[in-house]
């Protein structure tokens, strides 16, 4: 009986680093197995990558999203193995990821097979890079409310397209655009008083009309995919809400391409279901840190290597009473 109701939140790329589950991979027997699987069915040394990179390797698209995959789902394995094979889903009240996250915790929950996450993740990769080769990017803008950064966008209507693709905290944006546009937010963002507002590394515009493109393709695959119900609480990026239907599921992930995560308002939902514990299973604390600064009464926990899911074990034990 579990007595506490448990979030596991699954990062999106931006966390990966050359080295990220290494320590976990020498230490248990299910981390090397997952490493294996999704290097066999995505015919990608994802191992080596993420151990040794070099990182113009493990920062490509695909390579990102499917070594953050393998790094999830093998620390959800480990909790799976060492409470007798209990699935994640039997544990946690809830799942959700961000972005590409979405896939881990969806085959986390019961709802995806490794095969056809990885494979997924595979064709997501290659349709967004296609829809990106037009040019654009995203850019990061902290300190300002949501009614300013409107403003910020309608400043830079006149020199393209700009759009919010992530609302991560009351005042925390990623705004994903085409060049010219984006270099107008930063600067006026910057005028307007913002904490930071810069350029990111990133190629591609994600979660925008720009990926309309992207948005066709992978909802044409998903029609040969057999997406089940997820067996826990599925909060969907698209909308904020807990999805259950599989058809409404595969409908999110389309749309959830051209269209901006939701975190907010998901980390706002927590009250609602009681959760007051999170996981941040993959690389990173990004998503446990904005948990724990959203004030929404859980207290979010890292996990990315093997002291932190020591931790974690010990913990969860003392929340599980068998």
């Amino acid at each position: 009986m579990i007595t506490e109701k448990i979030a596991f939140v699954f990062p999106g790329q931006g966390a990966q680093r050359v080295g990220m589950a290494r320590d976990l991979y020498d230490e248990y027997q299910v981390v090397r197995h997952t490493f294996e699987q999704v290097s066999d069915i995505s015919h990608k040394n994802v191992a080596q990558a993420c151990f040794s990179g070099p990182k113009e390797i493990l920062n490509k698209p695909e390579m990102i999203s499917l070594g953050t995959f393998a790094h999830s789902v093998s620390i959800a394995k480990i909790i799976e193995t060492h409470f007798g094979d209990t699935p994640l889903y039997n544990i946690g009240y809830a799942v959700t990821g961000h972005s590409m996250g979405q896939y881990s915790a969806l085959h986390c929950a019961g709802s995806l097979t490794m095969k056809d996450a990885v494979v997924l993740l595979s064709a997501r990769s290659t349709y967004m890079s296609m829809a990106g080769q037009d040019g654009g990017g995203m850019a990061c803008i902290i300190g300002l409310d949501k009614g300013t950064i409107e403003k910020v966008l309608l400043a830079a209507s006149g020199h393209g397209f700009a759009a919010i693709s992530n609302h991560n905290a009351r005042d925390q944006f990623i705004i994903s655009g085409q060049n010219d546009a984006l270099d107008v937010v930063v600067a006026r963002a910057r005028a307007m008083g913002a904490k930071m507002a810069r350029r990111l590394n990133v190629s591609v515009p994600a979660h925008c009309a720009l990926m309309q493109n992207a948005e066709y393709l992978l909802r044409a695959r998903l029609e040969n995919i057999d997406v089940k119900s997820p067996k826990t609480n599925w909060f969907s990026n698209q909308t904020a809400n807990v999805m259950s239907n599989p058809q409404d599921v595969k409908d999110a992930l389309a749309d959830q391409m051209t269209h901006g995560v939701r975190w907010l308002e998901i980390m706002e939902k927590f009250p609602e279901y009681n959760i007051t514990c999170a996981y941040e299973l993959g690389p990173g604390k990004v998503l446990s840190g904005l948990i724990n600064r959203a004030n929404v009464g859980c207290q979010a926990y890292v996990t990315d290597n093997l002291k932190n899911v020591r931790a974690m074990l010990a913990e969860l034990e003392n929340k599980i009473s068998r």
